[in-house]
């Protein structure tokens, strides 16, 4: 059998992903690529700390994935929409009942009631008309006020209270913007599942697919391996203090759509196991391949697209152009459809997410590859942009 990947190709991305490092950009960086049977090429730079660099790297670092977190939460609630213990088409008010009758922002600024309720598949797909507090519409600011009042460590469901009374920036369905849809989700899942999100994570997924070091904490003794990460001051290296806001030792705190760390090992076998099912395998720990080809394919109102994400100051970014959305995962439209946005070369109907801290990952079935890349740099530079590119090039 071929290999799938040109091996000069993937030198070359190994050397630019290591010029990132070299420059300043970035304390620490690793990648990986493969196919159905796990990695087939995995390359690494930099240290833990660029305050520490002659240590390099540690044996298997952790990262912040930020929301490659929602993947993992939403196969949860599919995997309990399989087993009708939660339905798709359900109202959240029946689980979160101060979700129940919201306000929807008008174009004068006044709110409206909205026309309908939110449901689960909303929450999934992100047009439920939540929003981010990072984000620039009138709903984001107050998503913003809400969250620098509300104590980082609140437990899940009484963190989502929090944002509860503030308007939606469109009624339900009919649009798209990326949300704390997921956390609500996870609070749903919570409820539905009957245990803390940590447990059905770790019982449902990570735990069946032998995910040991992929969670909302890390390993006992094990603190040296979380990666410093950096933001804050573009074109520089800014160490941040996370402890409170991102903590990897409180077994209380938990996010639908942040919160967990994993390794560079522990994704790549997750997105393989993706791959697999993406091929028609069944997986333990993942729901059956035909619930996964609804999640990966693109649920946005036509009215929404181009679909887009507010990127740091700053940043470079491709963004979403030529993407959907579907149910917790982006989708790569085809090419001849509309919109034509692409901005990167992009591989006909890969999906994947990516987290803040510029962690991405990507799964093409047609191809039968996959890849991950973690950083932990909240200001997004553009390595990731880079490896997106050279893993399509490398492709034979």
């Amino acid at each position: 059998m071929t290999a799938p990947f040109d091996p000069a190709r993937l030198r070359m991305l190994d050397d630019r992903l290591a010029q990132w490092v070299a420059e300043g950009r970035y304390a620490g960086l690793e990648w990986a690529v493969g196919d159905a049977s796990g990695p087939l090429h995995t390359g690494r730079a930099g240290a833990r700390s660029a305050a520490e660099p002659d240590k390099g790297l540690p044996e298997r670092p952790f990262y912040r994935i930020y929301s490659m977190t929602k993947p993992i939460v939403s196969l949860v609630a599919m995997q309990l929409v399989e087993e009708c213990r939660l339905a798709l088409h359900a109202p959240v008010g029946e689980f979160l009942p101060e979700y129940a009758e919201m306000q929807v922002f008008r174009p004068d600024g006044m709110t409206e009631p909205a026309r309908s309720p939110i449901t689960v598949q909303q929450l999934l797909s992100h047009t439920a008309g939540l929003s981010y507090g990072f984000l620039a519409d009138r709903s984001a600011a107050l998503y913003a006020q809400a969250e620098a009042k509300a104590a980082k460590g609140l437990p899940l469901r009484e963190h989502v209270k929090t944002f509860a009374d503030i308007p939606l920036a469109f009624h339900p369905g009919e649009g798209w913007k990326y949300s704390i849809a997921t956390d609500l989700l996870g609070a749903v899942v919570e409820i539905a599942g009957g245990a803390p999100l940590p447990v059905l994570a770790r019982e449902r997924v990570t735990g069946p697919l032998g995910l040991s070091e992929t969670g909302f904490t890390v390993p006992e003794g094990a603190a040296d391996r979380v990666m410093a990460i950096y933001g804050g001051k573009p074109g520089g290296l800014n160490e941040l203090d996370l402890s409170k806001a991102y903590p990897h030792s409180n077994p209380d705190w938990a996010r639908g759509g942040h919160g967990m760390f994993s390794t560079l090992a522990d994704y790549g076998t997750f997105s393989a196991a993706l791959l697999r099912l993406a091929q028609g395998a069944r997986v333990e720990g993942l729901v059956a391949p035909a619930t996964l080809a609804m999640m990966t394919a693109d649920l946005a109102p036509e009215t929404a697209h181009p679909l887009g994400i507010q990127l740091p100051v700053g940043s470079h970014g491709p963004g979403l152009g030529g993407y959907g959305f579907g149910l917790g995962f982006r989708t790569c439209l085809p090419a001849q459809g509309a919109p034509k946005l692409r901005k990167v070369p992009a591989l006909e109907g890969e999906f994947g997410w990516s987290g803040a801290a510029e962690t991405w990952f990507s799964v093409a079935p047609k191809q039968g590859v996959w890849g991950v890349f973690m950083s932990q740099n909240l200001d997004w530079p553009g390595a990731s942009t880079d490896f997106q590119v050279m893993m399509a090039s490398a492709i034979r």
